[in-house]
């Protein structure tokens, strides 16, 4: 009788069958397939190999940012000429000026910094993705790679609809009623910066309620029952929110900011609405089945 270890030896071999090996001997360890690319992708990784892959990530992102910079370097111009024109165009006497000897050309070097991070964004959140990918379940990557373009488009837009119509009336409002009052507006460069970037900057963030909303309600992490239930509390603190970012007290100005953002949470609603529907028609299939 053949002992353990003779059987094991025998069955490492396999007769091939092909008639051009002509019944050779071919070893079947040898012959194993080797791992696919997404069962090695899957492989867990040790602490060094992480910080190492962050450590590139973040070569990557900063030397986006750099090359973006040289772009917003010769772009950096025509944004002071926009404050400018939307300065000058809410009151013809409104000047701008630098109260700090360094105020110009700090200025000049923050639109410059503001415009390569503008300009490398899909970079960085590329990069942001591919690190915190390994660490997400195939169903959480596939939503989540799905609506990145719809994320950046939507946060774009909101940074156009504040620069380009929200703080220009905000601003007129602002400099007419001083005038009103006689006041002279001088307006340093650094403040009419500091002033467009946080208000475009917040309202972009705003603009991504609809995918949050959605990945939200994909995800199983908020039901669109318990949304449309709160869509009452959703409003006042949408208000609250408008309120806090305009900077003036007039009804005018906030309801401009308020409106879309409203409009963005309706439109939230109804994808969460849409994804809880085509899993009940899932869920009622497999049912059938």
């Amino acid at each position: 009788m053949a002992t353990v270890e003779e059987e094991q030896r025998a069955g490492a071999w396999s007769i091939s069958d092909t008639a051009a090996s002509g019944g050779a001997l071919t070893s079947v360890g040898n012959n194993a397939p080797a791992p696919s690319q997404q069962e090695s992708d899957d492989q867990p990784m040790t602490l060094v190999d992480h910080l190492k892959e962050l450590r590139d990530r973040l070569i990557k992102m900063c030397a986006a940012v750099l090359i973006g910079m040289i772009g917003g370097f010769f772009f950096a111009r025509r944004v002071i000429d926009y404050f400018k024109y939307v300065v000058e165009n809410s009151d013809a006497g409104a000047q701008i000026v630098q109260t700090q000897v360094t105020d110009g050309i700090t200025t000049y070097l923050k639109i410059t910094l503001y415009l390569g991070v503008c300009f490398a964004m899909p970079v960085l959140v590329y990069q942001i993705i591919r690190f915190l990918a390994p660490g997400l379940t195939r169903t959480e990557r596939r939503y989540l790679y799905a609506t990145l373009p719809f994320a950046m488009l939507f946060f774009a837009g909101g940074v156009l609809f504040a620069s380009l119509v929200a703080i220009p009336n905000m601003l007129h409002f602002i400099l007419r009623f001083s005038a009103t009052l006689g006041i002279t507006n001088l307006l340093g460069i650094g403040d009419i910066f500091g002033f467009f970037s946080s208000l475009s900057l917040w309202t972009g963030v705003f603009f991504e309620m609809p995918i949050v909303m959605f990945l939200l309600a994909a995800l199983n992490i908020v039901q669109f029952e318990t949304m449309r239930k709160t869509r009452k509390y959703a409003t006042v603190g949408l208000m609250i929110a408008a309120a806090v970012i305009t900077p003036t007290p007039d009804a005018i100005s906030m309801l401009v900011v308020w409106a879309p953002m409203y409009l963005l949470y309706e439109l939230g609603l109804l994808l969460a609405r849409l994804v809880a529907r085509s899993k009940r028609r899932a869920a009622t299939s497999t049912a059938g089945v």
